[in-house]
């Protein structure tokens, strides 16, 4: 699930730099989301009568698990605020890949935090990892542009996200309430930031589509599959699977853009699986050890 989650955040990245064309960024992160909000009340509406004949599942309950959501909402704000103002300046194969360097910031934040246990497997892949980026990046083409440090930024935000939604998933007795509370925030953040900059309203039909794509699949079902998926999975592993999210994304742009791939990118992407069949030794490895717990 956390794989296919990669495919649908890979196709955001053409999705968006098409719409930035001619949209400021901040106006479609809050079209994107706002048109988020209101398509994921139907799965409120539709599983209410479930939340309120749950007995376990209290008033006070749900209202804590929104507030949980708002907090990581927090970081899933500053994340897209600093993705979006970057692909403005930089192709959308780099920012796919440069937010990718969250798989190497999420294992240290999680083992900083505390908030699960890495497998050595895990730390001995993020170095294939971690020459995969590099690889992709290819920074000493160019150099690093503003658009590329923005991005870098966006990295750190999502990883501390990742950690605390980590952190705060098993404090929350509704996963739907915990997506809408991120989808919220996110939502009351790029609006009033928009306000703030006061920057004429423009957007194409490309960027309507691209709003409706990334609003329904890149916001309303991969915000609902990471909050109910991720937290399955160690916050290590996780972050070396969504190193598929540039590898998706660069192709995309390729079909999409018409964003070339060469032969040290494809190199890159080579690396970036073999980090993730060495972090799956890992979690095999957990997953035998709280099986044999269990069965003692």
């Amino acid at each position: 699930m956390l794989a296919l989650l990669c495919l649908i955040w890979g196709m955001t990245f053409p999705a968006t730099k098409a719409a930035l064309s001619l949209t400021d960024p901040v106006h479609f992160l809050a079209i994107r989301f706002s048109m988020a909000s209101i398509l994921f009340l139907p799965f409120l509406y539709i599983r209410r009568k479930q939340i309120s004949g749950n007995s376990d599942v209290s008033p006070a309950e749900l209202r804590k698990s929104f507030l949980l959501g708002s907090w990581v909402g927090l970081f899933l704000l500053a994340g897209f605020l600093l993705q979006v103002q970057g692909l403005k300046l930089t192709t959308a194969s780099r920012s796919g890949f440069f937010t990718s360097l969250l798989t190497i910031i999420a294992p240290l934040l999680a083992w900083l935090f505390r908030t699960s246990k890495t497998h050595w497997a895990t730390w001995i892949g993020l170095v294939p990892a971690m020459i995969g980026i590099y690889l992709l990046a290819d920074p000493e083409s160019g150099g690093l542009n503003k658009g590329d440090l923005l991005t870098i930024g966006c990295a750190f935000a999502f990883a501390l996200q990742m950690v605390v939604l980590e952190s705060v998933a098993g404090k929350s007795k509704n996963v739907l309430v915990l997506t809408y509370g991120q989808i919220i925030t996110v939502t009351v953040g790029a609006i009033t930031w928009s306000l703030i900059e006061a920057v004429p309203f423009q957007i194409s039909l490309t960027g309507w589509v691209a709003a409706g794509y990334t609003g329904l699949f890149g916001t309303v079902i991969a915000v609902w599959m990471q909050t109910r998926y991720q937290p399955e999975v160690p916050a290590g592993h996780a972050a070396l699977i969504f190193t598929l999210e540039p590898v998706f994304a660069s192709l995309l742009a390729w079909i999409l853009l018409a964003e070339l791939w060469t032969l040290q990118a494809l190199s890159g992407a080579t690396m970036i699986f073999l980090a993730m069949i060495i972090s799956s030794l890992g979690l095999y490895k957990i997953s035998q050890k709280q099986g044999n717990m269990l069965r003692k």
